[in-house]
C-alpha cells in the first residue's frame, strides 16, 4: 500500500519532483500546468503579490517564492532588489507552487478547464476560503485569481497573460510581461 501511495502520474503537461517521507531520495513525477506560462506570466505576478520577504519570500514558508524583490536562491549570490529573477529561481517557484498538493495538482492537470482547481489550497487560501496568515489575497474572478486559476486550468495563454498583466498593473511597480505565443 505504501508503494501505491508513492506512485506519481506521468503526463505531458509538466512535472514536479516529490517523494515519500520514508524514501526522500526517490524521484516521483506529478503533473502540473504549463511551466512556460507559469514562468512568463504567473510567477512575475506571484513574486510581487505573494513573494515579499514578510510573506512567501521567506525561507521558513512551506510555499516559498524567490524573486528580485524578495528571497533570493541560496545557491546564487543575488541580492534583494538587484538582478532579475533567475532561471533557477523560476524553476524553484514552479516546483514550490506545483508541489503543495501534488496529487490534487495532478487531478487539476487531468481536468483542464474543470472545477477541480477550486479544491487546491493555493486557490482556497488566496481567496480567503481557508485560513491564510496573509488573509484574503484575491477575489474569485478578479485579475489575480484569473491569472493563477487560468494557468492551473490550462486556459488560453493569451487570456492568462492578460489577467496577470492586469493584476500587475494594479501594483506600484510597472512590469510588462512578454507576449503570449500565438495559438
Amino acid at each position: 500500500m505504501k508503494k501505491l501511495a508513492c506512485l506519481g502520474l506521468i503526463l505531458g503537461a509538466g512535472f514536479v519532483s516529490g517523494g515519500c517521507i520514508d524514501e526522500p531520495e526517490r524521484r516521483i513525477d506529478f503533473a502540473c500546468a504549463d511551466r512556460e506560462v507559469f514562468v512568463n506570466f504567473v510567477s512575475p505576478m506571484m513574486e510581487r503579490r505573494c513573494g515579499t520577504l514578510d510573506c512567501h519570500g521567506h525561507d521558513q514558508r512551506p510555499m516559498r517564492l524567490f524573486g528580485e524583490l524578495g528571497l533570493r536562491h541560496p545557491q546564487e549570490l543575488n541580492q534583494t532588489g538587484g538582478d532579475s529573477t533567475t532561471a533557477r529561481e523560476l524553476d524553484a517557484n514552479y516546483r514550490s507552487v506545483c508541489s503543495i498538493e501534488p496529487e490534487k495538482t495532478t487531478n487539476v492537470a487531468l481536468d483542464p478547464g474543470g472545477q477541480s482547481v477550486n479544491k487546491l489550497y493555493l486557490v482556497r487560501k488566496a481567496r480567503g476560503q481557508e485560513r491564510h496568515k496573509g488573509g484574503k489575497v484575491f477575489d474569485p474572478f478578479d485579475d489575480a485569481d484569473r491569472c493563477v486559476v487560468g494557468w492551473l486550468r490550462s486556459d488560453n495563454p493569451r487570456a492568462i497573460r492578460e489577467a496577470c498583466q492586469a493584476a500587475l498593473n494594479k501594483l506600484p511597480d510597472t512590469v510588462e510581461l512578454p507576449e503570449a505565443p500565438a495559438p
